[in-house]
């Protein structure tokens, strides 16, 4: 069978093999690459960098930053590959690529300058996503914590502005300078007013990251598996707005949210019980090795008794069902 994956970060998508390939072939070409080169001097040194202990969220979202500056030196390439490989060798037919335009433009420009190719960047990615394999691609757009309202409106502005952009999504962890959560709300609402999609990282690691007020803006929300572990009495509200979780089991491993899979079996009892609907997604499997492809998440929630082997199909269709883009006909779990 095939499945949906709507939680994947371009920053976590693509293999380290690939990355280092570029590193080594471009090191003397460009300055991100040398910089690499001379940073790993060999593949397991750089792979170690995915693959390591990572302390907690924060820690493994340095990663992001390393990908992330890579990555604006030749977008296509990277984009190319990742939706490539979620085709070939993931079984994945709808894919939902998430990243933040600014942050694949050459850090060493000018603000101004950096947000004038936030356009370029994005259709760069969507011309780039065209495979020859089978597999659909929506993108989203992510506004980022640490930016200013002004910058994250102009994110929204040119997702409003792009037909192959579904949705906003706000990510990152919070820095001095970014949006209060009152700004989130108006930058959700400008969102809306325009037509717009929404998710947003929510209530991941932190049981406090919940935000309420945001929920009437809410079409998804990234993870929130905090809500279902320590604020069930918002779940209700959930159900009857709608609103689906995006779920990524490895990625609570990896930055030591839970210490077993396990632990998620409540989330998924919880959110059954009061009626809001799951979806399981990967993240980021650049940093999850070969256990991060979306249908090991599937076998390892299984494996862990979080639910039957018979629920796979409910949790791939819940999938289908929370989609930002119609899905075409024939990909649809019945």
């Amino acid at each position: 069978m095939n499945f949906p994956d709507l939680h994947r970060h371009l920053g976590g998508a693509t293999h380290p093999r690939i990355l280092w390939g570029y590193i080594t072939r471009h090191g003397i070409h460009t300055a991100e690459s040398a910089r690499l080169q001379a940073r790993f001097a060999t593949y397991e040194d750089f792979k170690h960098e995915f693959d390591r202990p990572f302390k907690d969220l924060d820690d493994y979202l340095t990663v992001h930053h390393l990908v992330e500056a890579l990555q604006a030196e030749d977008i296509p390439y990277f984009t190319h590959r990742a939706v490539r490989g979620a085709a070939v060798f993931e079984s994945v037919d709808y894919l939902e690529l998430r990243f933040n335009p600014y942050k694949r433009t050459p850090a060493s420009l000018p603000d101004a300058e950096r947000r004038a190719l936030m356009g370029e960047v994005t259709r760069q990615v969507i011309l780039a996503a065209r495979t020859e394999f089978p597999i659909q691609t929506a993108f989203i757009l992510c506004m980022d914590r640490g930016f200013t309202p002004q910058l994250n409106r102009a994110i929204v502005e040119l997702a409003a502005q792009t037909p192959e952009v579904v949705a906003i999504d706000l990510a990152g962890p919070y820095q001095p300078g970014g949006p209060t959560p009152s700004e989130w709300r108006e930058l959700y609402e400008a969102a809306k007013a325009k037509g717009l999609k929404t998710t947003a990282h929510l209530a991941e690691s932190d049981p406090e990251d919940v935000h309420p007020q945001l929920l009437p803006l809410l079409d998804r929300i990234g993870h929130g598996i905090q809500i279902a572990l320590h604020h069930a009495e918002l779940l209700p509200e959930l159900a009857e707005r709608r609103i689906c979780l995006e779920v990524c089991p490895m990625t609570y491993l990896r930055t030591n949210t839970l210490r077993d899979i396990a632990e998620l079996r409540p989330v998924f009892e919880r959110c059954q019980h009061a009626g809001v609907e799951i979806t399981v997604a990967t993240d980021n499997p650049a940093l999850h090795g070969e256990v991060g492809k979306i249908v090991n998440e599937y076998e390892r929630l299984v494996r862990a008794d979080v639910f039957h082997f018979n629920d796979i199909l409910h949790y791939a269709a819940a999938g289908y069902r929370a989609a930002f883009s119609k899905v075409e006909s024939g990909l649809t779990v019945k």
